[in-house]
């Protein structure tokens, strides 16, 4: 019934409204807007007190609702689709977004389909966590994509196998989640290097963590045979943002290995 008498008393105030626009715009409707020739001034006046019109009437009725609405708030009784106003405005203070009601409350850390158990190691945030996943490099005509492709494109054209083919293959699609062993022990960076710091990293827990470089992925690739690649991907380090500096940020970087003949002869 309440919404039955606002909708009666919405119109009569756009009504009124209406009414005060005719009076008004009718300095608008002069003579001078009319043609001269001998044809009827109702078929032959100017569009634009028309549109004038409509769009003032448009603005004020907004505004005449706003002024309405918000200042006069709904009675804590009145029902608005079934809830309480009182009710309506206590618990949309308290209700947290879905992706921060998940994973603060557990003791893992859920991504890309995977749980890691949280320990004394883990400091990634949600903020962070919320970036991981996005894979810029990959899609179409992003700028990050076109720098790649032109990147790829080079080496392709400039380093050509012996069968024809490019020497180089790409990488863009590992993930971003590797192993402290992947991370650094395999790169051969002593275990008190200040890189390992979780004050510079974002770590999962003490055995995972996200990719710092995309030099993670350089040990896993020579040993499954490559020789000659371009690794690509999206890495994580906790720096303070500024004008050239952010925690998420790209890399592309190539790997070729030469043998003793090869090097003799370069």
């Amino acid at each position: 019934m309440w919404q039955w008498q606002r909708q009666g008393q919405d119109l009569c105030n756009r009504r009124w409204w209406a009414w005060c626009l005719d009076v008004y715009l009718q300095r608008f409707e002069k003579p001078h807007w009319e043609p001269l020739v001998g044809q009827p001034a109702s078929k032959t006046r100017c569009w634009l007190p028309a549109i004038i019109k409509e769009f003032a009437m448009a603005m004020l009725w907004k505004l005449m609702r706003v002024a309405k609405y918000s200042k006069t708030a709904l009675s804590p009784k009145v029902k608005v689709r079934g809830i309480p106003t009182h009710s309506r405005h206590s618990s949309s203070k308290s209700v947290p977004s879905d992706f921060a009601a998940n994973t603060p409350c557990s003791n893992t850390v859920e991504l890309l389909g995977k749980a890691y158990p949280r320990d004394d190691y883990s400091n990634v945030t949600e903020k962070i966590l919320s970036k991981v996943g996005k894979n810029l490099h990959n899609k179409k005509h992003h700028p990050l994509w076109l720098i790649k492709e032109q990147v790829k494109d080079h080496f392709y054209k400039q380093y050509i196998g012996r069968r024809g083919t490019p020497l180089f293959s790409v990488y863009d699609g590992l993930s971003p989640v590797v192993t402290v062993q992947q991370n650094f022990d395999s790169l051969l960076i002593p275990q008190n290097h200040a890189s390992r710091r979780k004050e510079d990293n974002y770590y999962l827990n003490r055995d995972h963590m996200l990719r710092a470089h995309t030099s993670a992925h350089q040990w896993d690739l020579i040993h499954s045979g490559l020789d000659a690649f371009l690794a690509v991907g999206d890495v994580y380090r906790r720096d303070t943002i500024d004008n050239t500096h952010y925690p998420v940020f790209h890399q592309m970087e190539g790997v070729r290995l030469f043998s003793c003949h090869e090097v003799g002869i370069l």
